[in-house]
């Protein structure tokens, strides 16, 4: 499920993952509809993924876990930074690898934001330095 968008995720995401201090100040905005047409994204960093909008009024690490998003994805050592019920939800991901941050993106998407099976990401990368 999702590999070639994994890879598309992957892919986007792969320099400010593995360019150290150079890249912490970038954030990558992956942005796609839903199976209703609206618009939703996940913002990535070194550090964390900001996923909008957020539209439950429960705690994010739980939905994650019952909506199936971390299914396959054992062991992820994930903190709740942030987050604002209707709003956002902002997941600290700092011991993640590139592969497993693509992996949870995907999840996130598919399982939590409720894309279709073939969403396309559209990425695009800003430093906020």
């Amino acid at each position: 499920m999702g590999e070639h968008q994994q890879i598309a995720i992957a892919e986007a995401i792969a320099d400010l993952m593995t360019s150290g201090e150079k890249g912490a100040t970038l954030c990558c905005t992956l942005d796609t509809h839903d199976g209703e047409g609206n618009e939703v994204s996940v913002e990535v960093t070194q550090e964390s993924i900001n996923i909008t909008p957020y539209a439950y009024s429960d705690d994010p690490l739980e939905r994650l876990e019952t909506c199936g998003a971390l299914e396959d994805l054992e062991d992820l050592d994930l903190d709740l930074v942030d987050w604002e019920a209707g709003g956002y939800a902002t997941i600290g991901i700092a011991d993640l690898e590139l592969v497993e941050v693509a992996q949870l993106v995907d999840k996130v998407f598919l399982k939590l934001l409720g894309c279709g099976e073939n969403y396309s990401p559209s990425p695009s990368t800003e430093d906020l330095g």
